[in-house]
C-alpha cells in the first residue's frame, strides 16, 4: 500500500499548496518587497521589521479565509477524451457518467457557502486527484480495448489442438518435443491474451466505482449545509478518508497494469 507522500494526498500536502500559494501571492510579495527596499533606502531595521509583519499577517490571512483556499486548490478540470470518438462501448458510457458527475458536483458547490467550502479542502484535491486517475485509467482501456478488436483468442485455442494432436500422433522423439514446444509457445500467448482481456474488465470496473464515488460526492456535500462545524469536519474527514483509500489502491492497480499495457502496445 502506497503511503501518504507517495500519494499525495495526506493532510500536508494540501495546506503546503495553499502555504506556497499565500507566500507566493502577489500582493504579499509586493509588500515584502517594497519594505525591503523602502528598509535599504533608509537604512532602516525598523522599516524592515514593519514590513516582515505586513507581510505575515497577510499570508495569515489568506491562510484563514476559505475563499482563498477555493482558489488556491482549485485546478484546472482534469481534461477528459471526446467519448464520441472511443471504440470502446463501456469506456464511453464511463466518461460520459464522469462529465455528468463533474457538472453536478460544479453546480452544487456554486450553491454551497464559502464556510462549508472550507471544510471541503483537502476533499476537493482528493476528488481532482481521483479525477487524474481516472482519465488515465479511460486511456488504459482505450488501449486494451483496441488491441483486443484486433486479436482473436479462438484462432490460439484451435492451433493449440492442432499442436497436441500432432505431438501425441508423433512417433519421433524430436517431432514430438517441437511440437510439445510450440504448444506451449501458443499456451503462453493464450495466457497473455486472457490477461489482457481481465485487465481491460478490471479497468472498466474501477471506472464504475470511481462513477459512483463521484455520483455520491454532491448528496453528501448537501447534507454537510445543514451540520454544524464540528460535524462538518468530521462529515469531510471521513469523504477524504474514504477518497485517498480509493486513491491508494487505484494507484497500485494502475502500476499493475503497466506491463500489460507495454504489451498491448507491442
Amino acid at each position: 500500500m502506497a503511503n501518504d507522500g507517495e500519494r499525495g494526498g495526506g493532510p500536508r500536502a494540501p495546506i503546503a499548496r495553499i502555504l506556497g500559494k499565500a507566500a507566493t501571492g502577489t500582493i504579499n510579495l509586493a509588500i515584502a518587497g517594497g519594505a525591503a527596499v523602502g528598509a535599504a533606502a533608509l537604512h532602516s531595521w525598523p522599516v524592515l521589521a514593519l514590513g516582515g509583519v505586513a507581510y505575515a499577517a497577510l499570508v495569515a490571512w489568506d491562510m484563514a479565509s476559505p475563499r482563498f483556499w477555493k482558489q488556491a486548490l482549485a485546478a484546472p478540470p482534469t481534461e477528459l477524451p471526446d467519448p464520441d470518438r472511443l471504440l470502446d462501448q463501456s469506456t464511453r458510457d464511463a466518461v460520459r457518467a464522469i462529465l455528468s458527475a463533474r457538472k453536478e458536483l460544479a453546480a452544487v458547490l456554486e450553491e454551497t457557502s464559502d464556510e462549508v467550502k472550507g471544510h471541503l479542502g483537502m476533499t476537493l484535491s482528493s476528488i481532482t486527484e481521483l479525477e487524474q486517475r481516472s482519465a488515465r485509467l479511460i486511456s488504459r482501456a482505450e488501449e486494451l480495448a483496441r488491441y483486443l478488436a484486433k486479436v482473436s483468442a479462438e484462432p490460439v485455442r484451435q492451433e493449440i489442438a492442432r499442436l497436441d494432436e500432432k505431438a501425441r500422433a508423433a512417433r519421433d522423439p524430436s517431432a514430438r518435443r517441437e511440437y510439445e514446444s510450440a504448444r506451449k509457445a501458443r499456451e503462453e500467448q493464450l495466457k497473455a491474451l486472457d490477461d489482457i482481456a481481465g485487465a481491460r474488465e478490471r479497468v472498466v470496473a474501477n471506472l464504475s466505482r470511481i462513477v459512483a464515488t463521484l455520483d455520491g460526492l454532491p448528496a453528501k456535500i448537501v447534507r454537510m449545509r445543514a451540520l454544524d462545524a464540528q460535524a462538518m469536519d468530521q462529515l469531510s474527514g471521513s469523504m477524504h478518508d474514504e477518497l485517498e483509500h480509493m486513491n491508494g489502491e487505484l494507484k497500485a492497480f494502475e502500476e499493475t497494469l503497466t506491463t500489460l499495457g507495454e504489451m498491448a502496445s507491442a
